[in-house]
């Protein structure tokens, strides 16, 4: 395996790596864009009339994946005499398949790109995704064909939070991925000790940013975690597969023992599968994944790269009545071939808010818009067992503005304050003006001192409004409450209510400060 150096990892301890990697995700730019398109493909990939002049206009739409379909089609590799010159060509010659797999496929490199990953490195984690993406793949379509293609999208992002924590501690992190001696529960208490987070949550943060649909997000969340995957995704073969593939390792060529003997359990439990037909279906895992391999690499081959990870896992010590070591002695008796046409990815997003639910005078939601906002953001607080704050505002003597300097001044003040909310928010924050000059900011997926650095600093920026500079001067109240992590779904008014009594006592003591509790 290719080992990869790196300058040493300040010491700057676990808290601190773990917004390190927050703030990554915050800035990613480029994923979002390829991801939309992988997303139309899957789209089409359920319209019975979609054709190749379909796929053609939504790639044509992406200069950098049309770019790569056209190098691709005009590679040595497929021997064509004249040029291909447009994207509808190239999808003809390559076959929808192939075109599927390649866009989203390229979502991965787009990620791998923005992270600045080296070539070899960036080649570590697409394999790895690729066979995962395989054997989901292959593992729904034995329970139900319909919906392979939704386990091969679920497998192929399982891990794609491995190159964000991979960029912000190389060294350390690699150090966990590699060792072959790590079970994966072992491997996510060292990714939790590393980064306070595991790579299940990592990507889980990820997907939602990216607003990926439900089933997606908790694929990623949840992919370690049997149990849970039957509960969310409601779909036995899809959430066996995920889970089934989740057992492979992070990256090719370190397989632990335990784990792969898990696996080889798994599939005898659920499919059924014997021996002879379990190394069986590793053949056929090796023919999809060498076939996909060969279209990103020029045409090269991985040969029998899976058995042999197999047969390397069970040398160690494994003991002679496990699946995995029946499973080994069949794969030696076997051989490999190449071979697969491969799948579409996830559903566009659709936008969860309208005009009928934002307030006319900033922009930002009204409590319809709150309402809506929160009933799913709550949920998904207790599903991923995450944080969250509610920080309740009220403009202090708003009401001398008013009688002072008129309404239209007062109108102005409001704009301005809602402007400073909303930049204090990211995407999936949000911002509601409950009434007057009342406004409540949802901050999801924090902790209690991130909250309250966000409370302080736009505190201190309302005192430097443009309304204030030939004014009265502008500040606020804040209350802040604090929800802790729990698998409890909280009822929204009563947060409300008690931020709005925080807030009430900030005013009280004086104005121009904040109360905060958590519960």
């Amino acid at each position: 395996m290719t080992r990869l150096t790196n300058p040493p990892l300040a010491a700057i301890g676990s808290a601190g790596l773990e917004q390190q990697v927050r703030q990554r995700i915050e800035l990613l730019s480029y994923l979002p864009t390829t991801a939309a398109v992988a997303m139309k493909f899957i789209e089409l990939g359920k319209d019975p009339d979609a054709d190749p002049a379909d796929y053609a206009k939504v790639i044509a739409a992406d200069a950098s994946l049309s770019s790569k379909l056209l190098s691709l089609a005009n590679s040595p590799w497929f021997g064509i005499r004249n040029k291909v010159t447009t994207v509808r060509m190239a999808v003809n010659l390559l076959g929808l398949g192939t075109v599927r797999t390649l866009a989203i496929s390229y979502c991965m490199a787009g990620l791998h790109n923005e992270l600045k990953l080296k070539p070899d490195e960036s080649r570590l984690f697409w394999q790895g995704a690729i066979c995962k993406a395989v054997v989901a793949r292959r593992l729904a379509g034995l329970k139900d064909p319909k919906v392979a293609e939704e386990a091969f999208v679920a497998g192929m992002f399982q891990d794609f939070a491995l190159p964000i924590m991979y960029a912000v501690a190389r060294e350390s992190y690699l150090a966990i991925l590699t060792d072959a001696r790590l079970d994966l529960a072992s491997k996510l208490k060292a990714e939790r000790e590393l980064f306070h987070l595991d790579h299940s949550e990592v990507g889980r943060i990820l997907a939602q940013k990216l607003e990926l649909p439900e089933m997606f997000i908790d694929a990623v969340a949840f992919h370690h975690d049997r149990g849970r995957l039957g509960e969310f995704l409601g779909n036995d073969a899809v959430s066996l597969a995920v889970y089934g593939s989740s057992l492979f390792p992070m990256l090719l060529d370190n397989w632990n023992r335990a784990d792969a003997d898990a696996f080889c359990g798994l599939a005898e439990e659920e499919w059924q599968m014997e021996p002879g037909e379990l190394a069986k279906f590793m053949e056929a895992l090796q023919k999809d994944y060498n076939d996909i391999y060969r279209y990103f690499e020029d045409g090269g081959d991985q040969e029998d790269r899976l058995a042999r990870m197999m047969i390397e896992a069970a040398r160690e010590g494994a003991d002679n009545t496990t699946h995995l070591v029946r499973t080994v002695h069949q794969l030696m008796q076997e051989a490999a071939h190449v071979g697969l046409e491969v799948s579409q990815l996830v559903r566009s997003h659709r936008s969860l808010e309208d005009k009928a639910k934002r307030d006319p005078l900033t922009g930002v939601l009204n409590r319809e818009g709150l309402t809506g906002f929160a009933g799913e953001i709550l949920t998904k607080a207790a599903r991923y067992g995450v944080g969250y704050a509610l920080a309740f505002f009220d403009l202090d003597r708003f009401k001398d503005i008013n009688d002072t300097f008129g309404h239209e001044r007062g109108d102005t003040t409001l704009r301005e304050f809602a402007s400073v909310l909303v930049g204090a928010t990211r995407q999936q924050d949000c911002v509601a003006r409950l009434g007057g000059d009342e406004f409540l900011l949802f901050i999801y997926d924090c902790k209690l001192q991130d909250a309250e650095q966000i409370v302080r600093r736009i505190l201190g920026q309302v005192t430097a409004l443009p309304a204030a500079k030939d004014g009265p001067p502008v500040c606020c109240s804040a209350g802040l409450l604090y929800v802790k992590p729990t698998n409890q779904v909280r009822a929204l008014e009563p947060l409300v209510n008690l931020a709005d009594k925080l807030m009430y006592k900030a005013k009280v003591a004086g104005g121009n400060r904040i109360e905060f509790r958590a519960v």
